[in-house]
């Protein structure tokens, strides 16, 4: 990786068309629901909550495992991009089951709701900052802002698709793409 790649992953600064960028602004958002989620005592506010963080947070990880994830697992040369893609994949349907467990229990005052709203966030706030240090440096590495910035079409459009066909309540089946697991 060359010293401006080294820099700018460190700092966080990606530009618009890099994958990165559009990663990190979806986590921001994503951050913001799980800790609200984990902290309000509001029921009807939760209800809400949860509604809108399955509604970013299930799109965001289709397209992030379709145009991302699965480019990295294809690095032959790259153990490291490979085990950071793979525990990307794990941590997203480890996530999906706390939140599927939110959105299907009717109490969301019970005791067992918050537990699992409070380890969500702790999950996502772990899963976030590792993926934008040691995956962030390994799309640095292995990919040229040409493939970042394809990556990033690919994301955008793929969110966008799927964005379009969530249920508006928040519930329903897992969408998936047509290579998340490939």
């Amino acid at each position: 990786m060359n010293v401006f790649e080294r820099v700018r992953s460190t700092l966080g600064a990606y530009p618009e068309t890099d994958v990165r960028g559009l990663l990190h602004a979806d986590h921001e958002q994503i951050l913001a629901l799980a800790k609200e989620l984990a902290e309000t005592e509001s029921a009807a506010r939760r209800k809400t909550l949860v509604r809108d963080l399955k509604a970013i947070l299930v799109p965001h990880s289709r397209s992030e495992e379709d145009a991302v994830y699965t480019p990295m697992m294809a690095l032959r040369k790259s153990p490291d991009s490979r085990e950071a893609a793979n525990e990307g994949m794990v941590e997203h349907n480890l996530a999906d089951i706390v939140l599927d467990r939110l959105v299907n229990t009717p109490d969301v005052t019970s005791d067992m709701w918050k537990a699992h709203a409070k380890v969500l966030h702790e999950a996502l706030d772990h899963h976030i900052k590792e993926e934008e240090s040691k995956l962030f440096e390994e799309l640095g590495e292995h990919f040229s802002d040409a493939d970042r910035e394809v990556m990033a079409a690919k994301f955008l459009q793929g969110r966008a698709k799927l964005l379009d066909s969530m249920p508006a309540n928040g519930k329903g089946t897992r969408p998936q793409t047509s290579d998340a697991l490939a």
